[in-house]
Order: structure tokens, then C-alpha cells, then sequence
């Protein structure tokens, strides 16, 4: 009996410097430690989609207005002056306007407006702008205003107001025609799709004021 309780009390020792000695670092605790543990919950921030680059389609509506003009006063004065005049002048605009179309491309990228050249390898820089100089290409957030004239529905003149060109440039060109809000006023025809124009202007932010 003695032996017994002798092997009893050792067994019981035995258990004790075990689990004292496991108590820092038993795999079995940290298991457990690891499961009944609250759990951090991370919140991802949403990300916000990017708007694909856009080339706007051409349009020759106003091209072919003119060429028709041309023919209504070719066929309507025929054989005068004033509708050999007016007849080919609105037909030589016509035609300038064709190869402006088929020329050029409007294109919105991440952050800026540009305006390209349609090359046989692709688009590429149109160069230097020939009224006030400097690349053809503004940033979103230097826009002052922009529409379309008369109306998107029927469209003739684009027009646009920007920031970027130096101040001292704003009085050159068409810049004189509107002082309003400061900026550099650009015109061009509507050689180009003009609800997409429309749709980009807004979907990027560009400022425009209150009708």
C-alpha cells in the first residue's frame, strides 16, 4: 500500500511539472487560444471604377448640310454669280470639313480631352494648337463651361472653355467673344458624334454652367 500511494503521489508530481512546463508554450493551448479568439474582421475600401478611354465616332452631318446648301443654291440661282458663289463656297467648306473628319478623332482618357490625328499605325499627337499653341490636350479640371450650337439634337459649332492655356493666350483667337467665369474659348465644328461628346463631357466632370 505504501509502494502505492508512493506511485500515486509521484504520477501526481509528474503531471503537475508537466502541464507547468507546457503552460508557455503547449501547441494544444495555442490551438484553442487560436480558434476561441476573436476574430478581427477587415473592411476592404470599395474601389472605384475606372471609365474606359473613349474615341468618338465621326459624323458627317455637317458636311453633308453644307454640300447640300451648295446644291440648293447651284440649282436654285443656276447660272448667276451669286449662286456660283455661294453654291461653291458652301461645297469647298463641305469638302474641307469631309477630310477634317476623316482626319481627326476626339478622344477622353483618364484625365484629360484630346484631340488626335487618325494615322495609318493608329492616332497619334496632333501637334501644337494653331491659334494659342500648345498641345491639343486639357485636363478635366480645367473646364469652365462647353456645349453645342445651336443644340446637341441638331449641331453645328462645338464649343469648349478651359484653364490650362496661359492667361495672357485668353484674349487671343475667340477668347474675346466670352470673358465670363476667365478661360480660353475653343470652337470646332461638329465633326464629330456629338450625343457621345455630350455623354463624356458629363460622365468626366467637366464643369458647366447653369443654362
Amino acid at each position: 500500500n505504501s509502494v502505492r500511494r508512493k506511485s500515486r503521489h509521484t504520477a501526481r508530481n509528474d503531471s503537475i511539472v508537466c502541464f507547468a512546463s507546457n503552460e508557455g508554450g503547449n501547441p494544444l493551448q495555442s490551438l484553442l487560444a487560436g480558434i476561441f479568439k476573436e476574430k478581427q474582421v477587415e473592411t476592404a475600401e470599395p474601389e472605384v471604377p475606372m471609365i474606359p478611354d473613349a474615341v468618338i465616332d465621326p459624323s458627317y452631318s455637317v458636311a453633308i448640310g453644307f454640300a447640300v446648301c451648295g446644291l440648293f443654291f447651284l440649282i436654285l440661282l443656276q447660272g448667276s454669280v451669286i449662286g456660283v458663289v455661294f453654291g461653291g463656297l458652301n461645297i469647298l467648306f463641305s469638302s474641307f470639313l469631309v477630310v477634317q473628319t476623316l482626319r481627326l478623332r476626339f478622344v477622353f482618357d483618364e484625365t484629360a480631352f484630346e484631340l488626335k490625328e487618325v494615322d495609318s499605325s493608329g492616332l497619334v499627337d496632333s501637334g501644337e494648337n494653331v491659334i494659342v499653341g500648345g498641345q491639343n490636350r486639357w485636363t478635366y479640371d480645367s473646364f469652365v463651361n462647353w456645349d453645342f450650337f445651336p443644340n446637341v439634337d441638331i449641331p453645328i459649332l462645338v464649343y469648349f472653355k478651359e484653364t490650362q492655356t496661359p492667361q495672357d493666350k485668353w484674349e487671343e483667337g475667340p477668347g474675346q467673344l466670352d470673358k465670363v467665369g476667365g478661360g480660353q474659348v475653343h470652337f470646332f465644328p461638329a465633326i464629330a458624334n456629338c450625343k457621345q461628346l455630350e455623354e463624356q463631357f458629363q460622365i468626366r466632370g467637366c464643369a458647366k454652367f447653369d443654362s
